[in-house]
């Protein structure tokens, strides 16, 4: 016997994905756009400084918390990590409240 799986399934799944990576862009671009209002202020991780890094500009808060512990590779790590965190538990609540 060949397992069988269902159309209505599979595309469940692919929606569910694409909500979960959508949720975690937005916390993202949440997170950056508070820190850049932040600015200076944003001590223990700063997600904006993150992004002038990216973008090859130096960051006029200085470096963060996280950034004087772990580098700037640790701090995108951990800025992509805490946003993938939110997006899977945002991503669980939508799903247990829509079934």
């Amino acid at each position: 016997m060949s397992p069988c799986i269902s159309i209505n399934g599979e595309l469940d799944e692919v929606r569910t994905v694409y909500l979960f990576l959508g949720v975690s862009a937005a916390s993202l671009a949440a997170m950056v756009l508070v820190d850049c209002f932040m600015g200076a202020r944003a001590e223990f991780l700063n997600a904006f400084s993150v992004v002038q890094r990216l973008a090859g500009l130096p960051p006029p808060a200085g470096e963060s918390l996280v950034a004087q512990k772990f580098g700037a590779t640790g701090e995108l790590g951990i800025v992509v990590a805490a946003n993938l965190v939110v997006g899977g538990i945002v991503t669980r609540v939508i799903r247990f409240l829509v079934r």
